[in-house]
């Protein structure tokens, strides 16, 4: 083809291309969420889904899809055609730590997605439940060490922050804490409240409830500094154990390849939404923030926490298999 032909094809998938963009979107959108109904991932991205639909003029649907950590639902997203109607609850879990821990994912987090926006910050909360007897950190150890290896500690499964922070408690304080793994905080947590799980590590958003009923024993959280809604837990800093600070984030993307007129205006929307007294606060109830982010912040944002979580968990040697 000479190059005038090969111009002419270029100007016209341009125009192509930005034409479908200006009709975005024509039919309904659907964010896949890697983790199961119930928990908190699932409960922000079907908040979002609700106002984003009201924005665009289309339905936004949310599709569980969950297993492997969130690999399956990352592997979906990262094969689906990039126009747009398909987008990903990516989060620390399929962006940073899995790849961190397990090198076949199916999926390149960095070079198989589109960042559109970070959304949220949260953090884990340690819960007891009520009939182990313990009341503090200090009661905890003091009890795994009376009990090596009877108690247990679930999870919202293997290879996750949480499972990370057990191993770190476990090496750390010299005690040895079985893991249970569970496909989400959704059935961890009922699993808890229950009676059947000695102790885990939750969302503070969906342990919060729990925790004011008197259901759940709050003895430490993993943020940076004391939470409002937990202002009488202490830090995992406070206690000692500085390894196990960590924070939860999430997001929105696209498949790689999505154009970037539709990147732009799913920005847009989604930063509005994020940004709106009503999630803010919302959020802020249960010890998560909003973090609305342009494309390109929310892009070296994993690619910073894809380095970080690599080198946290080199440099800490627990096993996470």
């Amino acid at each position: 083809m000479k190059k005038t032909g090969w111009l002419c094809l270029l100007v016209f998938l341009a125009v192509q291309g930005s034409a479908v963009a200006d009709n975005y979107p024509s039919k309904p959108i659907k964010i896949v969420v890697p983790w199961p109904a119930g928990g908190p991932v699932d409960q922000r991205s079907r908040q979002i889904a609700a106002k984003l639909t009201k924005a665009v003029g289309q339905p936004v649907v949310v599709e569980n899809r969950p297993g492997a950590s969130g690999a399956i639902g990352a592997n979906a997203v990262a094969k689906a055609p990039p126009d747009g109607y398909t987008l990903l609850w990516g989060s620390v879990y399929e962006l940073a730590i899995n790849p961190a821990v397990n090198l076949a994912l199916g999926y390149d987090p960095l070079r198989d997605f589109a960042p559109i926006t970070q959304a949220n910050s949260a953090y884990l909360v340690l819960n007891a439940r009520p009939g182990l007897g313990v009341r503090s950190m200090k009661e905890l150890i003091a009890l795994a060490k009376a009990k090596p290896g009877q108690l247990n500690c679930g999870s919202s499964g293997n290879a996750t922050a949480p499972h990370f922070a057990l191993e770190v408690l476990n090496r750390s304080a010299n005690i040895d804490v079985t893991h249970i793994p569970f496909k989400g905080d959704a059935p961890l947590l009922t699993d808890l409240l229950g009676g059947h799980v000695d102790i885990g590590f939750n969302v503070t958003t969906t342990a919060l409830p729990h925790v004011k009923a008197g259901n759940l024993v709050p003895l430490a959280v993993s943020s940076p500094k004391r939470l409002a809604p937990f202002s009488e837990v202490p830090t995992v800093a406070e206690l000692g154990f500085p390894e196990m600070e960590i924070t939860l984030w999430g997001g929105l993307l696209a498949p790689a390849g999505t154009p970037a007129q539709i990147i732009k205006r799913l920005n847009k929307e989604l930063v509005n939404i994020i940004n709106s007294r009503e999630i803010r606060e919302q959020w802020a109830s249960g010890g998560a923030e909003a973090v609305p982010t342009t494309p390109e912040e929310f892009a070296a944002f994993i690619q910073s926490e894809h380095a970080r979580w690599s080198r946290m968990i080199k440099q800490s040697g627990v096993k996470m298999e």
